[in-house]
């Protein structure tokens, strides 16, 4: 599948909208979709490391077919609509923007709160974000994180301390340094719609492939640092996606991390690839109502 620019007028017709908020940013960027004041909301934490506004079809479904009050964050500072730097993008001032995000749809629509952690590394960062205390009715996620593997990333753990300390010097001497982005290949089922996301996904973000070297440290941070958060057991019904042809997370990951949760919980086996949350959105759009409208 070949992905087209935005049409951002189109995609205000269908009733989606852009809230402002003040967290540690001055202003926190919500993509929202209002279905009714009494209806579930489902709170989106994506990749951190574009706009939210480029995975739209990947979640507009859970607004205009399944009727959820529908709150999709840009949450790191200075990527996508949410304001500051690069240098400002730390695990602490990520929740507080949250935390700022949280507040607002409690108060302005109910506690029925519901988080769902997407597109690549989001999972992980929703994972962190579940750590900071009891505030969701029911998470589901795709990506996963498992304290202290970073294989997904591409990092075997022994060079886990090692490249943290490196990317801290670096940040250090030069915030706003990157670094090419190569995504392992993909093969067999579906690998060149899979490989076809990457090339096209260009036309929304120039920049996709150039990782921020202080990017890559808050989610080295978030998967293995001292004090990272994903240490805390989650407690909240949880439903994990396993896409059984990723070139990321192997399938003994997935399982892995499926096993060690002790909350209420369901797997759900996705016979496609990686990108398929964006290319054929559907079963994860399923799934996931039926999720939240039995929690």
């Amino acid at each position: 599948m070949k992905i087209q620019p935005l049409d951002h007028e189109a995609i205000k017709e269908t009733g989606w909208s852009d809230i402002y908020v003040s967290g540690y940013s001055q202003k926190v960027h919500i993509f929202h979709y209002r279905a009714g004041a009494n209806c579930k909301n489902i709170i989106i934490l994506h990749t951190p490391v574009t706009a939210i506004k480029n995975c739209y079809e990947c979640f507009e479904q859970l607004g205009r077919i399944y009727s959820f009050n529908v709150f999709a964050v840009d949450y790191v500072p200075g990527e996508g609509e949410c304001s500051g730097d690069t240098q400002d993008f730390t695990l602490p001032n990520m929740v507080a923007n949250l935390d700022a995000m949280y507040e607002y749809v409690r108060v302005h629509y109910s506690d029925d709160i519901h988080l769902l952690g997407y597109t690549g590394a989001g999972g992980i960062m929703a994972q962190y974000y579940l750590g900071t205390g009891p505030k969701f009715k029911s998470f589901a996620q795709f990506a996963c994180g498992i304290y202290g593997d970073t294989t997904p990333l591409g990092l075997p753990k022994a060079f886990v301390k090692s490249s943290m300390r490196i990317l801290r010097l670096l940040v250090k001497i030069k915030p706003t340094l990157s670094m090419p982005f190569t995504p392992p290949s993909a093969k067999g089922y579906h690998a060149e719609l899979d490989n076809e996301f990457y090339k096209t996904i260009l036309v929304r973000d120039p920049n996709f492939f150039a990782l921020k070297i202080n990017s890559l440290l808050r989610i080295l941070e978030c998967m293995a640092g001292k004090e990272s958060l994903l240490k805390a057991p989650i407690t909240c019904p949880t439903l994990v996606f396993k896409t059984l042809h990723d070139r990321y997370f192997s399938s003994d990951y997935f399982d892995r991390y499926y096993n060690s949760l002790t909350c209420e919980k369901k797997l759900v086996e996705i016979d496609d690839s990686h990108n398929s949350y964006f290319i054929t959105p559907e079963p994860f759009m399923k799934e996931i109502a039926a999720w939240v409208n039995c929690h």
